[in-house]
């Protein structure tokens, strides 16, 4: 009989893969590594353009001292030397100044029209945005038989001739916005350092556009500053979920690096090698490559074709490039990355320090794998039988360790035979307890975190008094867990043999129903509020009537009465009650029909001390008040009704928060600038000048939890009936509505202060 093909495989697999290995290795000797060079193939150029050394011509808007048109030119020169040394373009530097644009573009028309008299340019390569008005105006004057290749615009505003082609200047923001994200997973916040042009506002555009999803969660921002000391000085306030984007187009390298060291959150960039010095990395731009698109066009209309044949060149291809000394800085993983790309800066291997060494051992050792391989295939035959056992047992112990339940196996005796990682994750049980331990030991040690862990106990006896019975139960936590229960027997075929315990943590699923319940409670009592505000607006739609009488024979009586009677000042505080209550009813209105309220510029100091002066008539004399004003200026452009709305509620909060004295409101009025300091509570309260009001109380004060929850509608620590939880709600959209901001410093037992900011107006 003959040999299967299996057991040939097995009687020569030592014999071929020796002599594979040993081929590679003396391949491997032979051939050292080295790093290969792609380059363009080199086009058919015709006769004419040979025998010339001056086809090109390459009109620059900028001077040479510009490094993005530098790296332009130079990515063209290296395409011309490498491809066709015989042709030197002729390079024109027109200097652009946009003051004298007119009399400057004439001069350059003069001058070149003299200087290029007897040369016939084939091709004329415009870049920047003046260098191609300038030559789609003195086209057919100064060169009618060139065709063009313009580069470093963003757009074409005119209509593009058909002697013309080119490759745009297109910025990848959105992928560098995509490398932030993959490297930055908490980012929630990208500033863009923007400039006079506006650049930072179409990248920011872009961005939105690209990501509109993601740009909910992280919040984009232009940052634009008058100088250096006010940028440096915003960037050192960000906090650790932000990241940089410069979009200048032309920021110098030694700026570029002083921004890095200033800024202590990481730096993106779009443009390479303008931003290159003090960036972590980016989708850039490269000024070389960009440069060879334009240089490589240019060598194919030399080579005859037609520039309304050659397709523009829309979207450039741009680098994937990170920093290695950013990365280390910042402790991004280069994982992290996205596949294909550039690490710059990286220190080299060591492969590429000891490559021959490295070879010769490796050769080494792979023929000492090849001997070994010979051996491992002679054992191959006799492990085959246990390999497949362990692979069955790894397959049931992958799959058992990757459900999502928790899995506890016992026997009669209470003995843990088995669990799975789930269980262990659930329970917060160290690896290393259940082996050889007995079930009690787990019980004991997991029935502390149960909110009701005689209960669980008792079900748990049951169970094991009873061997044959399922159950199905919750198990609540006294951290707020609820997992799902299911204890079962383990038969081995109609014996009983143990218990299968599973549990499933459903706490998200509890805590959403929770959450669904207590959102149609909130609804609920928003649509009685809501109610409640069209009662009110018609009461006080009626209430207006009657007040208009009121006040109305009031003034009769006074005015038939001489200033000197007892009865004029009690017709006066009678009309001044009037007018007080005719404000309140219109504030009533106001909050029913739900219209804007009607601005005007306001001094807060007699508003605030009409508050004063109502609170003091109101409040126990054990509580004293306090008051502050600057001699500054104290005018913004707000309702009034609602100003006076507002503090009234704080004011109001402050005295209940003192629970009848003893005890001191403390009400204060400034005039502050911004800061960074001050930005850190907000960053509106970065720059401009503000009206500040503070309200503090000498009450209980609030804790962490109160006070990130103060400003929901319907919240309130008061007891039923003492408030609806509105008042706050309705202080921070008043300050809010009016462009201002609201914050609270408070500490258990150590009292509250509220500041409300508004912007400062000018006095009308």
């Amino acid at each position: 009989m003959s040999p299967s093909p299996k057991r040939m495989w097995h009687r020569d697999c030592p014999r071929v893969l020796a002599s594979l290995l040993s081929l590679l290795a003396i391949f491997l000797l032979a051939n050292p590594p080295h790093r290969v060079c792609a380059a363009g193939p080199v086009p058919d150029v015709p006769p004419k353009a040979k025998a010339s050394q001056n086809n090109i011509l390459i009109l620059v808007t900028r001077n040479p001292s510009d490094p993005w048109v530098e790296s332009q030119v130079e990515g063209m020169l290296h395409i011309f030397r490498g491809q066709i040394p015989a042709i030197t373009p002729a390079i024109e530097y027109m200097d652009w100044q946009i003051v004298r644009a007119d009399q400057q573009e004439k001069r350059l028309a003069d001058y070149y029209a003299s200087k290029f008299a007897d040369k016939k340019f084939r091709v004329v390569i415009a870049q920047g945005a003046q260098a191609v008005l300038f030559l789609l105006k003195f086209h057919d004057s100064l060169f009618p038989e060139a065709q063009g290749v313009f580069c470093g615009i963003h757009h074409m505003e005119k209509t593009q001739p058909p002697w013309l082609t080119g490759v745009f200047e297109v910025q990848d923001a959105p992928g560098t916005f995509r490398l932030a994200r993959a490297l930055q997973p908490d980012l929630r916040r990208l500033v863009i350092l923007d400039d006079l042009a506006g650049s930072g506002l179409i990248q920011q555009r872009s961005i939105e556009e690209a990501f509109p999803k993601e740009t909910t969660a992280i919040r984009t921002e232009l940052l634009r500053t008058e100088n250096v000391q006010q940028l440096f000085a915003a960037l050192e306030a960000l906090p650790p979920d932000t990241a940089v984007l410069m979009t200048r187009p032309r920021p110098v390298r030694q700026f570029m690096m002083e921004l890095r060291d200033h800024c202590p959150v990481p730096i993106y960039g779009l443009c390479a090698p303008l931003h290159l010095p003090g960036i972590l990395g980016g989708s850039l731009l490269d000024g070389e490559e960009h440069g060879a698109s334009a240089a490589h066009l240019a060598l194919r209309l030399l080579r005859g074709e037609h520039a309304d044949a050659v397709p523009v060149i829309a979207d450039p291809p741009h680098r994937l490039v990170v920093l290695h000394d950013q990365m280390v800085r910042f402790g991004f993983p280069l994982s992290a990355l996205p596949e294909g790309t550039e690490i710059l800066g990286r220190p080299p291997g060591i492969f590429e320090k000891h490559g021959r060494v490295l070879l010769v051992s490796g050769a080494v050792v792979l023929a000492l794998l090849a001997g070994i391989l010979t051996l491992v295939c002679i054992l191959r035959q006799k492990r085959a039988s246990a390999k497949a056992l362990g692979h069955s047992l790894s397959t049931l112990n992958g799959t058992f360790d990757s459900i999502s339940d928790g899995v506890l196996v016992v026997d009669l005796k209470g003995r843990v035979t088995n669990q799975n990682e789930r269980f262990l994750e659930l329970w917060g049980i160290p690896r290393d307890l259940p082996d050889h331990e007995r079930d009690d030991v787990l019980l004991s040690y997991v029935i502390r975190r149960l909110k009701d862990p005689a209960a669980f106990v008792a079900r748990v006896k049951h169970l094991y008094a009873h061997p044959e019975e399922s159950s199905s139960d919750l198990v609540e936590f006294s951290d707020g867990r609820v997992f799902e229960r299911d204890s079962r027997p383990q038969r081995d075929g109609s014996q009983i043999v143990g218990r299968v315990w599973s549990f499933r943590d459903i706490t998200a699923r509890v805590t959403a129903q929770q959450e669904k319940h207590h959102l149609l409670e909130q609804l609920a009592q928003s649509q009685k509020m809501e109610a409640v505000g069209t009662l009110a607006g018609g009461i006080a739609h009626d209430f207006n009537n009657i007040l208009t009488g009121v006040i109305g024979y009031a003034e009769l009586a006074r005015a038939r009465l001489p200033a000197t009677h007892p009865s004029a000042v009690d017709l006066g505080d009678v009309l001044s009650a009037g007018e007080r209550a005719r404000n309140l009813v219109r504030r009533i209105l106001t909050f029913s029909r739900k219209h804007k309220p009607e601005k005007e510029a306001v001094s807060l100091k007699p508003v605030i001390g009409e508050i004063l002066k109502l609170l003091r008539a109101t409040i126990p004399a054990s509580i004293e008040i306090h008051a502050e004003f600057q001699e500054t200026s104290d005018c913004v452009l707000a309702d009034a009704a609602q100003i006076h709305q507002g503090i009234l509620n704080l004011a109001t909060n402050a005295v209940h928060a003192m629970a009848g004295g003893p005890g001191t409101l403390n009400v204060s009025l400034e005039t502050i600038t911004g800061s960074p300091q001050l930005a850190r509570e907000n960053p509106l309260l970065l720059t401009g000048e503000w009206v500040r009001v503070s309200v503090s109380d000498t009450g209980h004060g609030m804790d962490p939890v109160t006070v990130r929850r103060i400003f929901e509608p319907f919240y309130t620590t008061k007891k039923p009936g003492e408030g609806t939880g509105l008042g706050l709600a309705v202080v921070h959209g008043i300050v809010t509505a009016h462009g201002g901001v609201v914050t609270v410093e408070t500490a258990p037992g150590k009292g509250s202060t509220f500041r409300l900011c508004f912007p400062l107006a000018e006095k009308p």
